[in-house]
């Protein structure tokens, strides 16, 4: 049997097919536009011919598109009746994850409860311990870790990678102008007892060589930092996927629109023991997966 298309792509094209517009279906499952657009060409791309025309007024779907939203809406509504019945189960399941304590309260917590409405028979039990090894890990189910590089030996996934920006509370500009950074606080980030060296990395990638980047004040989470940021406290280096409500505000503000990736991110690792936790786990990353692609295509499009 060929491998089946991606279960995202075929919803996709079904709430499309439904509303006849990719805009009205990104409304239906709270993506964007894009998002829906992209998945539709993945599914065209891995059948090898159209689903819909490009028309003036919107979108029409063509003789196969049409064959397959027949045998879509049939195949959701059998899943649906099952999925009824599975819900009706009052027996509930929790996962355990261990995820580093900005990215668990700047990202993940304003994004959770979509995954919950999902699939409410998940409960979560999320701490925000130092994770540097399998060992460390072995008593949950998942973990997002912080890192240069995979874990080896086990099945571990980038999710996404930094993405940093230089950024201040507006209070410390001047006449539109932004500080110098000689006379700042520098604001620095722990990674466990070593500080990451993200100035250092920044000056030499901008060629700012008069600066000294050893004073400041460090801090154990990049979220401390951000908060000291708002208050005023100096300027830092911060990762933009977790400040675009603060970015968006004006609560802090870009020196400019240089911005530099990586070389850190963070990698989902499975470590769930039997079949009924790993297939939920697996439902939870492939939701990740799809959110820090949505997130990316909003970002892109402002």
């Amino acid at each position: 049997m060929k491998r089946l298309p991606p279960l995202n792509a075929l919803r996709a094209f079904h709430v499309a097919a439904q509303e006849g517009s990719f805009t009205k279906a990104g409304a239906v499952l709270h993506v964007t536009q894009g998002a829906i657009s992209r998945q539709v060409k993945l599914l065209e791309d891995a059948m090898g011919r159209p689903l819909f025309f490009r028309v003036h007024q919107g979108i029409q779907m063509t003789e196969t598109g049409k064959l397959l939203a027949e045998g879509l809406q049939t195949a959701f509504s059998e899943l649906e009746q099952v999925f009824d019945r599975i819900y009706s189960d009052q027996r509930r399941l929790q996962i355990a994850l261990n995820i580093p304590p900005t990215f668990a309260t700047r990202w993940l917590a304003p994004r959770l409860s979509k995954f919950c409405s999902l699939y409410t028979f998940v409960d979560f039990r999320i701490t925000t311990n130092w994770v540097q090894s399998i060992r460390d890990g072995e008593t949950h189910d998942g973990l997002v870790v912080f890192g240069q590089s995979p874990w080896p030996k086990v099945d571990c996934e980038l999710l996404m990678l930094e993405k940093h920006a230089m950024v201040s509370h507006p209070s410390l500009w001047l006449n539109d102008l932004p500080p110098t950074l000689s006379t700042q606080t520098l604001l620095h980030i722990l990674n466990g007892k070593e500080r990451l060296p993200v100035w250092e990395r920044w000056i030499e990638h901008n060629h700012l060589s008069h600066i000294n980047p050893q004073p400041g004040v460090a801090f154990s989470t990049l979220d401390q930092v951000i908060n000291a940021a708002i208050s005023g406290a100096g300027v830092a280096i911060v990762d933009q996927h977790m400040i675009r409500p603060e970015l968006a505000s004006g609560v802090l503000r870009r020196f400019n629109a240089v911005h530099m990736d990586g070389p850190y991110g963070y990698w989902f690792v499975d470590v769930a023991k039997d079949a009924e936790h790993k297939a939920v786990v697996r439902l939870f990353r492939e939701w990740l997966k799809q959110e820090v692609a949505d997130s990316q295509d909003e970002a892109s499009s402002q």
